[in-house]
């Protein structure tokens, strides 16, 4: 009976040790499997800018419906109702306050690539090192220090965070060289959910103003 016990603390022991003992390389293919399996993705989602130079902090709350790779229905509720949507090649944003909706081609948002495939788009610009543990929406993850591949990078810095047992991202930060940090953190993430027909289109009903970006 002693000796078992003793086994069993050993093991107990060296799981984490196992599991902490993770390359980069482990790390990112576990994620590349799970959303090899994902075609639609639904989540809460908190958007959050500071601007160091001016001492400015905005935070946007509200849910993220993707079928992926590229199509997005983002809906923020706080601090005001906004609407950010797309079908694959074109981009809306609607915010009922402004009666009016924008749009243009998707090529001209930059995060939508950011959004559409965390880990691919960082694997493509980003130089990852492991960066230990943390924890993030009450859950273990692995955090991902991130230096930027290219000098014209707008965003030359950053992190990403995977859920430890989801292997999903829930967290990314990014950083310029002013200071100004991008950052997104997603919660509640639910994968291969039916989404309602339709949102990902314009999302602003008829008589709404429309404005062409770069027409």
């Amino acid at each position: 009976m002693r000796r078992f016990i003793t086994i069993l603390l050993t093991l107990l022991i060296l799981l984490p040790l196992a599991a902490a003992a993770l390359t980069i390389d482990e790390i990112v293919e576990r994620v590349k499997a799970v959303y090899a399996e994902a075609e639609t993705l639904s989540c809460d989602l908190r958007r959050v800018t500071t601007s160091a130079m001016l001492g400015r902090r905005r935070v946007l709350i509200g849910t993220l419906r993707m079928a992926l790779p590229d199509r997005f229905h983002i809906a923020y509720t706080t601090p005001q109702e906004q609407y950010l949507t797309c079908d694959g090649e074109t981009v809306w944003m609607y915010t009922p306050q402004n009666e009016q909706v924008v749009y243009g081609p998707v090529e001209d948002y930059r995060e939508r690539r950011m959004l559409a495939d965390l880990v691919g788009y960082f694997e493509r610009d980003y130089a990852y090192i492991l960066d230990g543990t943390e924890e993030v929406n009450g859950r273990a993850t692995h955090r991902l220090a991130m230096t930027a591949r290219e000098a014209d990078n707008p965003y030359p810095a950053g992190a990403l965070w995977i859920d430890a047992e989801l292997w999903l991202p829930v967290m990314v930060e990014l950083v310029d060289e002013q200071g100004y940090k991008l950052s997104y953190r997603l919660s509640n993430i639910e994968l291969n959910v039916d989404l309602p027909a339709g949102i990902f289109g314009d999302p602003a009903p008829a008589g709404v103003e429309r404005v062409e970006v770069n027409p």
